[in-house]
């Protein structure tokens, strides 16, 4: 979860209400600093990284594209000019500022990406700071890559970086993303979980409230079946099974925020955190995985809800 600094005091408020348990991102401010320390906090609310905006949204024309838009009735409607390859919210020169100010220092970061080009700059400044402060285990994240090309995807495995891919948006937006914004063979391509995973990255499926609803179910079948509004699958090619679908809604995710020795996974030495499900989503139709009931929640084997 990202946050703005100003609300630190508020999230941490909450915590004895909690009944899941957050990691958080903090904003990148102007000041470049931040008042808490890597590892601060506990198993139930603990800040782990910080969270930049390398670029915006596709449906709003501002995603940093190394390719126009397309000229259609869906892009005159949100203003995008003819030609535009969108934009980004920083320079490189100021990425590579803010990345330095906040990696030596021991935190993780988490850049919100969503244009091809966009990720080509982050990976370079991401690039530039491992050779600067090398670190083992950095684990350094991507977060929705919309547009992200196989050859990037390699090159994010090959330095340790993980995505976090936003998949729901296929289910709500996916015609658009061909019809309106891409075209076939680029929209077909749009979150390319297959392609990720083949490389051997761990990855996340995740929502993005309130641009979405908190959907971790419908994640795993929009991942497995690519479903668009239409009916359409855009790219099977990039469906996952659901076995990998779930681990990276549950283990993978974990993994990411440091997390994975005490949760992600039922076994010995973790927190007993599951959810109980009308039914079995490896025995019930991918596309009905969605549709699954939550009957009841445990937080460290304490019921926090029951249907």
């Amino acid at each position: 979860m990202a946050f703005d600094p100003a609300y630190g005091p508020l999230v941490e408020q909450l915590r004895d209400d909690l009944t899941v348990r957050l990691r958080t991102y903090e904003m990148s401010s102007a000041r470049m600093s931040t008042d808490a320390t890597p590892g601060q906090g506990d198993d139930i609310l603990r800040q782990v990284g910080i969270k930049i905006w390398v670029d915006g949204s596709p449906y709003v024309g501002n995603i940093d594209l190394s390719f126009p838009y397309l000229d259609t009735a869906a892009t005159r409607t949100i203003g995008v000019t003819p030609g535009s390859c969108g934009c980004a919210n920083y320079t490189r020169e100021q990425l590579t500022e803010i990345v330095h100010a906040y990696f030596p220092k021991g935190w993780q970061m988490a850049c919100h990406v969503q244009g091809d080009a966009g990720v080509d700059t982050i990976l370079d400044v991401y690039e530039d700071v491992l050779r600067a402060h090398p670190r083992d285990d950095h684990r350094l994240r991507l977060e929705h890559v919309g547009a992200i090309r196989p050859d990037q995807l390699q090159r994010a495995a090959e330095l340790g970086v993980t995505c976090s891919i936003f998949v729901d948006q296929i289910h709500y937006w996916g015609d658009v993303v061909v019809d309106g914004l891409f075209g076939p063979e680029r929209g077909s391509r749009w979150m390319p979980a297959g392609s990720a995973v083949a490389t051997g990255m761990r990855i996340s499926l995740h929502n993005d409230p309130p641009v979405t609803p908190e959907e971790p179910l419908r994640n795993i079948s929009v991942a497995v079946t690519r479903v668009a509004p239409s009916g359409r699958v855009l790219g099977p090619e990039e469906c996952l099974t659901v076995e990998q679908a779930i681990r990276a809604q549950t283990l993978d995710p974990a993994w990411q925020m440091f997390a994975d020795d005490v949760v992600g996974s039922l076994e010995v030495g973790k927190y007993a955190d599951m959810v109980v499900l009308s039914a079995d989503p490896r025995r019930v139709p991918p596309e009905e995985i969605a549709d699954l009931e939550v009957r009841a929640t445990f937080l460290a084997g304490r019921q926090v809800y029951r249907q």
